[in-house]
């Protein structure tokens, strides 16, 4: 265990946490379609008499994740003598827009929704979300202000993190001792780095997805990378697309997808590239651990992290919260779970069951089993805060923020052209600019 781990266990608070998904953790969004996934505990005919709760979400189809919170919505059901949850939704690649479309026309009727945090502020300005006054009072926690502003009016928190999760560089440690070089720490070892680790097929040196069939992931992770020299999206309703941080950040990813990066490959491919040892490192939210060892132990086994390889150290930091959702026909009984949810030993089981460390509140942080739990972590230095710098997705794209995914629709359609070399990024970054201005008069 690292000396700074052992800091962690005796400090770590989440209200001194800086904060503000995802890799291959998507990788069960090979699965199509919406999904249902009932709880582990055993039905019995008594459970017809339950009311029925249902958690919208991605997490249902996430190897090791799943089963986390099987396990403990299992638990509440085995005590609960009056209601029964369940998780439903889709894959990440497809949640977002699943999840718009069903509350616009108003079907998506499950008690309780998780968000990323683009799309909890653009539900959360909608109106489509309830105060969890309630739920937190009866189970006596005090949600992070800081993790939890953007989900916060009038004093009153419309969402609480069930998972945080920083990004920063996950890597083989022992691809890289047999390479015989360290974890970079800028980004020309970085790309060098990837260069000597990639033995073409059998191994890559790096992974993002880069895929417009998984457009969803390929976003996510893009968003985070002009964090390696500093740039950020907007600035209110000013696209910065073709600033020269930016520029120079999509320039570093397309020299590392041209030289390291394993091309047109799926997130589920790519998992099972990394579960069996053949890719040596990524920008991986720390979510991707969980992944990985419900993939291949022996693997788990060697990840270690080191924060993004720059001076500042700045990394996205993401905050996914559950909220009650206003079309929800069982508010009642959605709180009574998110009462026993917020319980901070049942948070603190759901938290290391799914392998997170960031605690939404800091009576969490004081259950004993997760001080343990936390000296368990050989991978975890990289994803601390410090030496991370975490900055949030409401930084990074200003007003923009509630057009995530059209802004990256644009910025990856147009990256397209020098994929392909009819561009160079420069002027690929220009036409992105262009209509990141048009888009900008919607907001």
């Amino acid at each position: 265990m690292s000396k700074k781990q052992n800091e962690t266990v005796d400090a770590l608070d989440i209200t001194n946490a800086k904060v503000s998904r995802r890799g291959f953790i998507k990788s069960a969004g090979t699965v199509a379609g919406a999904v249902a996934v009932g709880s582990v505990a055993g039905a019995t005919t008594a459970n017809a008499a339950k009311t029925q709760l249902n958690i919208t979400t991605w997490m249902g189809v996430e190897p090791g994740r799943k089963e986390a919170w099987e396990s403990v919505i299992g638990k509440f059901n085995a005590q609960s003598t009056t209601s029964e949850v369940k998780l439903t939704g889709w894959p990440f690649a497809q949640y977002v827009n699943q999840v718009l479309t069903g509350l616009e026309a108003g079907t998506l009727t499950d008690d309780l929704i998780m968000s990323t945090p683009d799309l909890a502020v653009r539900l959360f300005k909608s109106g489509y979300f309830l105060p969890l006054t309630e739920a937190i009072k009866a189970a006596k926690v005090t949600p992070n202000p800081k993790i939890h502003a953007y989900v916060t009016k009038g004093g009153e928190c419309y969402g609480v993190s069930i998972v945080t999760v920083n990004f920063g560089l996950l890597y083989n440690s022992e691809l890289f001792s047999k390479a015989g070089i360290k974890p970079p720490t800028t980004a020309n070892e970085l790309l060098a780095a990837a260069k000597k680790l990639t033995k073409k097929p059998n191994q890559y040196g790096f992974w993002h997805p880069n895929t417009m069939a998984e457009q969803g992931d390929f976003w996510f992770n893009m968003q985070n990378w002009v964090n390696m020299y500093d740039g950020i999206w907007a600035v209110g309703k000013t696209p910065k697309a073709n600033s020269p941080a930016v520029v120079k950040a999509m320039q570093l990813w397309l020299d590392l997808y041209n030289a390291a990066i394993p091309k047109g490959i799926n997130n589920a491919a790519a998992t099972q590239l990394a579960a069996n040892g053949r890719i040596a490192q990524g920008f991986w939210v720390s979510a991707a651990v969980n992944t990985l060892k419900a993939t291949n132990e022996a693997v788990y086994a060697k990840l270690r992290s080191v924060p993004l390889p720059h001076a500042s150290h700045k990394a996205a930091s993401r905050v996914h919260p559950i909220s009650l959702n206003r079309l929800g026909k069982n508010k009642a009984a959605a709180t009574e779970f998110l009462t026993w949810l917020f319980k901070p030993e049942n948070m603190a089981d759901l938290t290391m069951q799914c392998l997170d460390f960031i605690p939404p509140f800091p009576e969490m942080a004081a259950v004993p089993a997760f001080k343990a739990y936390l000296k368990t972590l050989p991978w975890i230095d990289g994803f601390l805060t410090p030496p991370s710098v975490p900055i949030t997705p409401m930084d990074m794209m200003g007003d923009f923020i509630t057009k995530s995914d059209e802004y990256g629709t644009i910025v990856l359609t147009n990256l397209q052209s020098a994929i392909n070399k009819k561009k160079t990024i420069q002027q690929a970054m220009d036409q992105a600019q262009k209509e990141l201005l048009i888009l900008a008069k919607s907001l």
